[in-house]
């Protein structure tokens, strides 16, 4: 793993590449972002950058340094993390002891805190004595997908580096390399992702998600008021609202499918798994039926952040989808 293989952050990375071809880098980076989008595999790829035997701007992945980074057991790299629910003093005490020590190979220091934004108080305040006056031989790398929660004092003397959403197709190019994801739903779980490799992998593992999901098309295949709208209308009333967020989005894929292959035909769909199921009933949706069914889900995403009842909501919505 190197720059090369993380997607969707080229400008993030060539600025990094930047400061390592000028040979001028800060003691500490600010890595900040949404989760899932490659920031910790980044701040990996430069720590193999900086101590690459080949000295370029990234990685080799072949000398001995980059093959022992990729397998975490290089002596000039520490990765701290949260144990339980925070960073502790006594991580950073052990960090800054290491620092004090003689370095036995070239190349550059580099410590990783991975959610940074869980630092004790007093682990911040240690940190921050070392990059008040960091050693020339080290670069921190704070990742954080929260960072807004670190204190200003540690924000200010870093350089900091934002990672931003994936693009649906990134999504797609790294789910089509994991084994255990159904190529079909590969689409779906891209534009549902909210540009998150790991949300992405997190909703292939919701069995509800796709419980309800059979619910909804068999909802659409049914066309008409039934107890089905207000036995589902209640199971979603208790679910968190990222969960009932997430299909009101499925359902407004479905009606954005069926449109779709009203139109053209040739046009990609979303819902690559179902599309059988969805051209036989393309003809009992009209376009003023679909474009009112889109706008009365787009309604709900709105209403459904507010104190109205879920139920209530998603009753109406399946209402006006019908009416």
């Amino acid at each position: 793993m190197n720059f090369k293989d993380i997607l969707g952050q080229q400008m993030s990375l060539k600025l990094l590449q930047k400061d390592i071809a000028a040979g001028n880098l800060p003691g500490a980076y600010l890595f900040s972002g949404p989760p899932g989008v490659g920031k910790k595999m980044a701040a990996i790829s430069f720590a193999k950058a900086l101590n690459c035997e080949k000295n370029g701007i990234d990685g080799c992945n072949r000398c001995s340094s980059c093959i022992r980074i990729d397998k975490l057991n290089h002596p000039n790299l520490r990765i701290v993390t949260p144990e339980g629910d925070s960073i502790r003093i006594d991580q950073i005490r052990e960090l800054k002891e290491e620092a004090g020590y003689k370095m036995y190979e070239k190349g550059k220091r580099v410590w990783i805190i991975d959610d940074a934004e869980k630092l004790t108080i007093e682990a911040a305040n240690s940190l921050l004595k070392i990059l008040e006056e960091p050693p020339t031989d080290l670069t921190v790398v704070l990742v954080s997908s929260a960072a807004w929660l670190l204190p200003s004092t540690i924000v200010s003397r870093c350089r900091i580096v934002n990672f931003l959403p994936l693009k649906k197709e990134h999504i797609g190019k790294i789910l089509m390399k994991k084994d255990n994801v159904p190529e079909k739903l590969v689409p779906l779980i891209s534009h549902l992702s909210q540009g998150s490799v790991s949300e992405a992998l997190k909703l292939l593992e919701e069995k509800t998600i796709f419980q309800e999901r059979e619910k909804i098309i068999q909802l659409l295949k049914e066309k008409k008021l039934s107890q089905s709208i207000f036995d589902l209308s209640e199971r979603w009333n208790n679910q968190k609202k990222s969960v009932v967020e997430t299909l009101l989005n499925i359902t407004i894929f479905f009606l954005r499918d069926i449109l779709i292959l009203k139109l053209d035909p040739s046009f990609p769909t979303i819902n690559q798994d179902k599309i059988n199921e969805l051209i036989e009933i393309k003809d009992n949706y009209s376009f003023a039926e679909l474009y009112t069914g889109i706008e009365a889900v787009e309604n709900s995403r709105s209403l459904i952040q507010t104190n109205v009842s879920t139920r209530l909501v998603v009753e109406g919505m399946w209402m006006r989808i019908f009416s």
